[in-house]
């Protein structure tokens, strides 16, 4: 999030009360698009994945004694690259179906 997006957001806070601002949250999180919510997805497993590597290269280097918890780790890393994998194949599956779609579209509208 942009600095500019985190002053507006603290402006509409301090400007609506909590209560409306958690309205107006809502309202705005129920218009997001189905490729918005899986992009979204997709940042968030890149960002979990990068803190936990981040996070097992403390436990390594740091606290040598607990490297144990760096396989842990590790495996979770396999886990959320795969679900990563599969949000990547359902995005790419969104993209071609809206493509479909916009391709019958036109065809309908020519009436062809």
């Amino acid at each position: 999030m942009k600095l500019k997006e985190s002053i507006n957001l603290i402006k509409n806070l301090k400007k609506h009360g909590l209560k409306g601002f958690m309205k107006k949250w809502k309202e705005g999180m129920m218009k997001l698009t189905p490729e918005q919510l899986l992009k979204a997805e997709i940042k968030g497993y890149l960002g979990s994945i990068l803190g936990t590597i981040a996070a097992g290269l403390i436990f390594i280097f740091v606290y040598k004694t607990m490297w144990a918890i760096s396989i842990v780790l590790f495996f979770n890393i396999i886990i959320q690259g795969s679900q990563l994998i599969a949000k990547y194949q359902q995005l790419e599956a969104f993209k071609q179906m809206e493509s479909i779609v916009e391709k019958e579209m036109e065809v309908s509208e020519n009436g062809i």
